[in-house]
């Protein structure tokens, strides 16, 4: 198990720092196109069984964290590893459409290296600018952002209270833009902080300069 600097297999709780829900963006468990590096975006593509054993550690990971509600993507691997995180809990939980992972369209179902091939500028704007990122067909990331904004400014009026800790299992590009709009930093900077592979949570406390951490499940 892999925690940033506490050696605890589970996240705790952090203290409460006034300043509005605490957020935990959990990305999906592993799915063959994640293994094989394949764009699947908006696809709906199932877990593999890595990532569902990546959904099981991320059960026992966030056991002693007091979860009041959960949101979660509509793509089925997004709402598997949901279910099995939310197993024998009473949490409160609501599909949502505005954390659908980034349509990546004609790159979805496309290896990562022939992207690289085939569209290179725009695969560039990918790894490095997310703010002039947007695929051929697909969905830029501003406006990825801009729908997932949106819902968090609902959700954190809705539910103001530092005592509530708010889950979404969702992807990484969606969860990437989302960080960047909730920390309040600029997009270009999505992957620089926050890049994370299946099963990662990125938990982030509200402040002045917001708290955030990552935890990554360490499963084969």
């Amino acid at each position: 198990m892999k925690q940033g600097n506490n050696a605890d297999d589970r996240l705790e709780p952090p203290q409460k720092a006034g300043y509005g829900p605490i957020l935990y963006l959990a990305r999906h468990g592993q799915t063959d196109y994640n293994l094989n590096r394949i764009f699947q975006g908006s696809s709906d593509i199932p877990l593999n069984d890595t990532g569902r054993r990546q959904a099981i550690v991320l059960r026992d990971t966030l056991i002693d964290v007091p979860l009041t509600r959960a949101y979660i993507s509509p793509l089925e691997r997004a709402r598997e590893t949901a279910a099995t995180i939310l197993k024998d809990r009473i949490v409160p939980e609501k599909v949502e459409l505005r954390l659908k992972e980034l349509d990546f369209g004609d790159w979805e179902g496309t290896p990562e290296a022939e992207v690289k091939e085939k569209w290179m500028e725009d695969y560039m704007d990918y790894r490095n600018d997310m703010a002039n990122f947007h695929p051929r067909n697909g969905e830029a990331a501003v406006d990825t952002q801009k729908r997932s904004g949106e819902w968090w400014d609902e959700i954190s009026k809705e539910f103001p209270s530092p005592d509530e800790h708010i889950l979404v299992v969702s992807h990484q590009s969606l969860n990437a833009v989302l960080a960047c709009y909730v920390v309040g930093i600029a997009l270009e900077r999505a992957w620089e902080n926050f890049k994370s592979k299946p099963g990662e949570v990125i938990r982030i406390v509200p402040s002045p300069i917001a708290h955030v951490s990552k935890l990554m499940p360490d499963v084969d």
